[in-house]
């Protein structure tokens, strides 16, 4: 068992709790709803013949459109990017991971355009999260992690989530949060809502973006955008972590993380993920396959705070952290 206590534990969502991508969860909601008042078809047999002014709030095209066109803009950015940019450092990779942002600007805006996730409801959104499928003993480990008794110490953690404000709160004990690039904070809620019964965890524990909503607390198909990139997640992560006595982990599956995962004490990747594992080979970030160096270790004989972390773990199931001992 580790000697340091690990206080804050930050997971990604989306394929790292859940076995699938749930954004496309929250678009079957909206489109599901918009065909039970009869206006427009059940989805997939939405209309795909499009004009140029055929921007219809009342029944937009196949989701599939929007995915397609999403990735068709993306591969042309990378190769765009990579073309005029040079890519030799973990640095550069960043920066590329960074103008990512202008991708998901432009797909979020042509979303909005057509009301895609107009009319969907706050309580509908975590009914619906309940229904996503998550990786075996996910919820089993955070809820365990978040139930442990406070430590003595204590930390403030401030959260500045606008320029020009600040959000200050008084943090004690094991803390977990969720920063993730999804779209909808209820339907991660409602998704692990079984931990909303230890006290310990809620809304303000998860930073994403989040749809706005009227005053019937329904979608007015518009998105607040907060985390839309790895920058984004560094952010927020950054300020979290501010403890220096205990231990940090972090825990996500895709290139999005790995800012926030190598700027964790420790950092877990979920799973085999091409593009992370290509990129941690190319700049020299080793994987070390399991949790073995946790289940009988001394932190601080493998982190010192000078330390450049260039070291990550890797599991394929949640058990294995609980084997570990490490959130023990």
């Amino acid at each position: 068992m580790c000697t340091r206590l690990v206080d804050l534990l930050v997971c990604d969502f989306d394929e790292t709790i859940t076995q699938n991508d749930s954004i496309c969860e929250l678009a079957n909601l909206a489109y599901e709803k918009r065909a039970r008042t009869g206006k427009c078809p059940t989805p997939p047999n939405c209309p795909s013949i499009l004009s140029s002014n055929d921007n219809d709030e009342e029944c937009p095209p196949p989701w599939s459109y929007f995915v397609e066109l999403y990735f068709k803009e993306y591969k042309e950015h990378i190769k765009r990017w990579r073309e005029q940019h040079s890519d030799k450092t973990l640095h550069d990779h960043f920066k590329m991971l960074e103008s990512l942002k202008k991708v998901e600007n432009i797909s979020i805006d042509r979303i909005e355009a057509y009301g895609c996730m107009k009319g969907v409801c706050y309580h509908e959104l975590v009914e619906r999260g309940k229904l996503i499928k998550k990786k075996d003993d996910a919820l089993d480990i955070l809820r365990n992690f978040i139930s442990k008794e406070q430590s003595q110490n204590c930390h403030d953690y401030v959260l500045l989530e606008e320029p020009n404000s600040t959000f200050t709160n008084e943090i004690t004990g094991r803390n977990l949060y969720i920063i993730s690039t999804n779209w909808s904070k209820d339907i991660i809620l409602g998704s692990l809502f079984e931990l909303t019964s230890e006290n310990k965890f809620d809304r303000e524990n998860i930073f994403s973006n989040d749809l706005v909503f009227n005053n019937d607390d329904c979608s007015i198909g518009k998105l607040d955008r907060k985390v839309l990139c790895a920058n984004d997640k560094l952010k927020i992560f950054s300020q979290l972590n501010t403890s220096k006595s205990n231990m940090s982990v972090y825990i996500g599956d895709s290139d999005t993380d790995l800012p926030c995962l190598l700027q964790a004490d420790i950092g877990i990747i979920m799973g085999n993920n091409r593009s992370l594992t290509k990129h941690c080979y190319k700049y020299e970030i080793e994987i070390v396959e399991g949790l073995a160096d946790f289940e009988s270790c001394n932190i601080d004989d493998l982190y010192g705070e000078s330390e450049q972390r260039n070291k990550l773990y890797r599991i394929q199931t949640w058990k294995e952290i609980s084997d570990s001992g490490l959130l023990d």
